[in-house]
């Protein structure tokens, strides 16, 4: 009787142990084999950061249970994830000397949720941050309407608003001059970008959100959208920044090779790496991944950036105090 329920007590630890490193070995699986065609797989890559917890439980399971197969997959896994979530995790970088002088713009950054009708929160936010340029994804015309009422963006003069009654409008407010303001069209959908003029700084801002990977062409969608951005990256020769939701990560290939195209992640810069933003709206948890980000390129300098409540939203919107210090 004894040896049954040891047996008995070990399988049931074997079986626990794989249960437990099976979301990562997805997730490890679809990124050594630079394959995203699955949603399962683009969200476990998403949710990484979080599974080193059930990788390292299966760690003690296998070493409680003496399953040395598991034992070895587990601890592989839990290496493999500590390397890759290394770059976010870097201390936050030193400003340059002269950064105190330099030309500065405060950009916000959100996601309004295209349902949300109630913008007393982002009005509330918008007007205590005050800044310089305002970069809206999901705007539609209802939630634009109910800013327009609040009165918080009248102190932007120059805009470019592409408000839509789905997931894809976009509205830019600045304080400073917008020239070559412009909707694209990125794998089919719509895309804002315009010129901001920071004094003697002409910065080319892109509005981004890209298309969330899910349902029929949803992933290979977004995989499009960033190599689409990746490649305007590359053109794109003065100060740079693209802000917005990317529904990506950086364990995703597609956002990491538009970092490679030249661009800084402002929450890596300032030793944020590791802060989340989505879903924001879950009553018993946390964020559990960033997919809103503001990226940079080499001439401009990320002072700081923090996050809003975002009342109403599913998404932390985002404030970044940029230097233009190249």
């Amino acid at each position: 009787m004894t040896r049954t329920r040891t047996g008995a007590a070990r399988l049931l630890g074997a079986v626990t142990g794989w249960a437990l490193v099976a979301p990562s070995a997805v997730m490890a699986t679809g990124r050594l084999s630079r394959h995203e065609t699955r949603t399962s797989v683009v969200m476990a890559e998403a949710l990484s950061p979080f599974l080193i917890v059930p990788t390292l439980a299966a760690l003690g399971v296998a070493t409680g249970t003496r399953r040395r197969t598991l034992g070895v997959v587990a601890g592989a896994l839990a290496l493999v994830q500590m390397v890759w979530a290394g770059p976010d995790l870097q201390p936050p970088r030193s400003l340059p000397d002269g950064v105190e002088k330099a030309p500065r713009l405060r950009l916000y950054s959100a996601n309004l949720l295209f349902t949300n009708s109630d913008m007393s929160g982002f009005a509330a936010e918008i007007g205590a941050a005050g800044p310089d340029v305002v970069a809206l994804q999901e705007l539609s015309p209802v939630n634009l309407a109910r800013l327009e009422e609040a009165g918080v963006l009248d102190d932007y003069p120059h805009r470019t608003v592409f408000a839509r009654p789905d997931p894809f409008g976009t509205g830019v407010f600045s304080r400073f001059p917008l020239e070559d303001s412009e909707q694209m069209r990125v794998a089919g959908l719509p895309l804002a970008r315009t010129t901001v003029l920071v004094g003697d700084h002409r910065v080319r801002l892109y509005d981004v959100h890209t298309k969330a990977p899910f349902g029929p062409g949803g992933v290979q969608t977004w995989m499009e959208q960033l190599e689409v951005l990746r490649d305007l990256a590359k053109e794109e020769k003065g100060p740079l920044v693209l802000a917005g939701d990317f529904n990506a990560t950086s364990s995703h290939r597609g956002f990491r090779a538009l970092l490679g195209a030249g661009l800084r992640d402002a929450h890596v810069e300032r030793g944020r790496g590791w802060v989340m933003t989505w879903p924001s709206d879950l009553r018993v948890l946390p964020p559990l991944a960033r997919l809103d980000h503001v990226l940079v390129s080499d001439a401009i300098t990320v002072v700081s950036v923090r996050e809003g409540p975002g009342r109403g939203s599913d998404h932390l919107p985002l404030l970044a105090e940029l230097a233009f210090t190249g």
